[in-house]
């Protein structure tokens, strides 16, 4: 696999879940000889954008791909194959942001791998992920490249939406539209791998954006653990709030994801307690039906009850707004270990 300069080296998601279609769309493309020179792949952070990605190079680097069938797919034991499960395929380049941007050198790398012809295959395939952070100069710099896009080489981009990019460059592709799984899908997933208790299901796949493969990542973050320690905390009595508060603003301040995570754990919480308000009016049969189907945090609905009481809608929102603003200044040149103190001790001051 060649790696244009600067990008990172990494394993190729194999799940598409919920994008069979684009694959679907992409294989009679194929079939009819009608490939354009450029895609962008847009949807949600959870729609799989990558994955799909990585499963149309794939398919077009295959040296003999199955599209005649329902779901068009790479062979799987060619020469081409081989090499791209390997990570070793000559002619697939990966190009994706250096630290916070895609920049306009990554994208001179990328014009001169794309002055050679391929090597290996019929055709050289580009990835370039995450779109929405390429900088000006650099999206300046690959419009030259999608008007006048040289022979044998296909160029896939992905980005969370149309509007993040400049309209001269998507205007030069074919967007294709992403979509993650429904919760209930994500839901039924999760319970037939077994990943978590099936009390727990509700939130994990809520907060995975339609996407099994992010589900797995939480896990692997022990999102739980997480949720479990909030949750304590959120739920405490004022004088133990006040220690926790340092003990958890130490143990999620190492990372700026690890704050990032907590914060959209807390947010979850901020939303069914506010649900749980405008619940007040439904009776209470309705009320629990609707509580099942519309909470993050199903599984923690009583004690969300019983704690609601503290908090006005004016305090809840309030806090929302708060926490975007610890997320903004998390790229800001502040204290990390502050910034957590800061999201948490507004639970605390906001309390009735």
């Amino acid at each position: 696999m060649v790696q244009v300069k600067n990008s990172v080296n990494r394993q190729v998601p194999a799940d598409i879940s919920g994008q069979e279609r684009p694959i679907r769309v992409f294989g009679r493309m194929m079939e009819k000889g009608l490939l354009a020179h450029a895609y962008l792949l847009v949807g949600a952070p959870g729609a799989a954008k990558e994955a799909l990605a990585f499963s149309i190079a794939k398919l077009l680097l295959c040296e003999a791909p199955h599209l005649g069938e329902d779901l068009p797919s790479p062979c799987g034991s060619c020469a081409g194959c081989i090499k791209f499960e390997h990570q070793t395929h000559p002619d697939l380049v990966v190009l994706k942001p250096q630290g916070t941007m895609i920049k306009l050198d990554q994208i001179r790398d990328l014009q001169r791998a794309l002055s050679f012809s391929p090597l290996d295959s019929q055709r050289r395939v580009c990835l370039i992920l995450e779109a929405q952070k390429i900088n000006l100069p650099a999206a300046n710099a690959l419009l030259k490249t999608l008007e006048e896009p040289p022979g044998g080489n296909h160029l896939i981009l992905t980005a969370t939406s149309v509007r993040t990019l400049l309209p001269t460059i998507v205007s030069r592709c074919q967007v294709i539209h992403c979509e993650g799984l429904s919760v209930s899908a994500l839901v039924e997933r999760i319970k037939e791998e077994s990943l978590c208790p099936s009390d727990s299901a509700q939130f994990l796949a809520c907060f995975s954006e339609g996407s099994i493969s992010k589900a797995k990542d939480l896990l692997e973050q022990n999102i739980f653990s997480v949720r479990e320690d909030l949750f304590g905390f959120l739920k405490s009595k004022r004088e133990k709030a006040l220690f926790l508060l340092f003990v958890l603003s130490k143990r999620i301040s190492n990372k700026r994801e690890n704050i990032l995570l907590a914060i959209q754990v807390i947010r979850t919480f901020l939303r069914d307690l506010m649900m749980l308000k405008g619940l007040l009016s439904v009776g209470r049969k309705k009320s629990e039906e609707l509580c099942v189907q519309i909470l993050f945090n199903p599984d923690y609905e009583n004690e969300l009850q019983a704690i609601s009481h503290r908090f006005s809608s004016q305090d809840l929102a309030e806090y929302c707004q708060w926490l975007d603003k610890v997320e903004w200044l998390l790229d800001r040149n502040i204290s990390r270990e502050f910034l957590a103190e800061s999201a948490l001790i507004f639970w605390i001051r906001k309390r009735r």
